[in-house]
């Protein structure tokens, strides 16, 4: 199966097809995913309805399953049909694969144009921030754009901050050949730039100087998220450009959220040919992860001048993907005092998915488990690695903290 997004194959109808027909097969031998998100029912469902013949499938009911994968890859996890197994089954890559296809056959929707972009929106939103904060905050307002940008009025949106990350940041001197250059991320850039300013003080906090971008971009996962694999190109080679001369000379790249460090470590390379691609992804490290090689290393700085108290940590589907399990709870129960409870279950957001009206009910659903596993521990801090699972977790109570900014308040730097 082909799931390099330069190969022409890749973009072959008569191939995808074959290639989704096989997978089907296998999965519906398998049904280990049965209860993991809302594609394998689907893709159930449309298997028996043809009497497990999967030849006789549609390419719409093809489609339907792919439009129900959120890319939150935790079936790759599980799968044992993955590379380098003969049969070379990747799923979620598999689903993008139908993505793209759908897009470059028939465009874009509305939505997946204006989600996909969070550059436009997040400049939009950080340049008109009393606005467009006071219109996220009116669910009658909301209902009669929904129309227009697809986003379910019930959902809970980040708010736009008055100054954006980068701009705080630009006076920053910095050594040239820094030990890590962060990978802010739009929701660090137009959402939380607090974020950014803890990371920074934490890693210097640590010893290593930390350089900031100029010339960022979106890592491209929301553009995926729709098919656009263009615009998720794009992003990806200025990014690269960016980003290679400090791995180069030999700086780490630290980027804030895990869904980021996923693309920049396992879809640039298939995304984009050749050897800065290679280089870039192998020198990604998310911030979390980088704080619990320290703790390994028993080089974590452990001057912490105030009690945290019990934490809630959320392992989101995209740290676990990129194998970090619950490294979150090495890093925090450093701090004195601190008891740390794991809830690996996933939001139900991933990316756009969850944003989307359409999808809303099945993404309460698929948070649930998350949301009842903080329902029982309702005095704990909450605390996850993504902004965006955030989202839901903040709609039942708190927002949580990031990993960095609880040891950014535990060290007493803010």
């Amino acid at each position: 199966m082909e799931y390099r997004l330069t190969a022409r194959e890749y973009w072959d109808t008569e191939a995808l097809d074959r290639d989704l027909k096989q997978a089907f097969d296998i999965c519906n031998g398998c049904r280990l995913c049965h209860d993991l998100c809302p594609s394998f029912p689907a893709l159930f469902r449309f298997v028996e309805g043809v009497d497990d013949e999967v030849e006789q499938l549609t390419r719409s009911q093809m489609e339907d399953v792919a439009e129900e994968c959120f890319q939150c890859k935790i079936c790759a996890l599980k799968c044992p049909y993955t590379p380098p197994h003969r049969f070379d089954l990747d799923f979620p890559r598999l689903m993008l694969r139908t993505k793209a296809q759908r897009v470059r056959r028939v465009g874009l929707s509305a939505e997946d144009r204006l989600l996909g972009n969070p550059e436009r929106s997040g400049g939009w939103g950080t340049a008109l921030h009393p606005l467009a904060n006071w219109a996220v905050a009116r669910p009658r307002l909301r209902s009669l754009l929904a129309g227009r940008t697809g986003i379910d009025p019930r959902r809970h949106l980040p708010p736009y901050t008055s100054r954006r990350f980068s701009r705080r940041v630009a006076g920053r001197s910095t050594p040239a050949a820094a030990d890590v250059v962060l990978f802010a991320t739009c929701t660090t850039e137009y959402n939380y730039p607090a974020l950014g300013e803890a990371a920074i003080r934490v890693l210097e906090h640590q010893g290593l100087s930390v350089a900031t971008l100029a010339g960022e971009r979106c890592c491209g996962m929301p553009a995926l998220d729709g098919g656009d694999v263009a615009g998720a190109q794009a992003r990806a080679r200025a990014n690269l450009a960016v980003l290679a001369p400090h791995v180069a000379r030999g700086a780490r790249v630290v980027a804030l959220q895990p869904t980021c460090a996923y693309v920049l470590k396992r879809e640039y390379p298939l995304m984009v040919d050749g050897a800065v691609a290679r280089d870039v992804a192998a020198a990604v490290v998310d911030v979390t992860e980088l704080l619990a090689e320290l703790v390994q290393q028993g080089k974590l700085a452990d001057d912490f001048q105030h009690v945290v108290g019990p934490v809630t940590y959320h392992v989101s589907c995209h740290t676990r993907a990129e194998g970090g399990g619950a490294r979150g709870r090495r890093v925090l129960s450093k701090i004195p005092g601190t008891t740390v409870t794991v809830a690996e279950a996933c939001a139900g957001i991933d990316g756009t998915w969850g944003l989307k009206a359409r999808h809303y009910d099945a993404a309460q659903q698929v948070a649930a488990r998350l949301m009842s596993a903080l329902a029982e521990r309702p005095d704990d801090l909450p605390c996850s690695d993504c902004k965006l699972a955030g989202l839901q977790i903040q709609a039942g109570g708190s927002a949580p903290l990031h990993p960095v900014e609880v040891l950014d308040r535990a060290y007493g730097l803010s």
